[in-house]
C-alpha cells in the first residue's frame, strides 16, 4: 500500500467519525489495524480497546476517542 492510500484511507476515517458515521467493510478493518498496531507499541491499551469496541459495534465516540484516532 502506498503512503497515498494510507492517508486516503485515514482521511475517509476522520470524516467518517466527525460526522458521528460508523466505520464498515475495509475502513473499519484498516481503523483496526491501525489500532492493532499502535496497542503492541505500548500506548494506552485500555483507551484503544474502549475504541475497538465501539468501533466494532458502531457506537459513537467521544471527542477525545475521536481525536486519539
Amino acid at each position: 500500500m502506498t503512503s497515498r492510500n494510507i492517508v486516503a484511507k485515514c482521511g475517509h476515517i476522520a470524516r467518517r467519525l466527525k460526522q458521528d458515521e460508523s466505520l464498515k467493510g475495509k475502513v473499519l478493518e484498516f481503523a483496526l489495524d491501525v489500532i492493532g498496531e499502535n496497542r503492541t507499541c505500548g500506548n494506552d491499551n485500555q483507551l484503544l480497546n474502549t475504541i475497538v469496541e465501539k468501533l466494532k459495534v458502531g457506537r459513537q465516540l467521544n471527542e477525545y476517542e475521536c481525536h486519539t484516532m
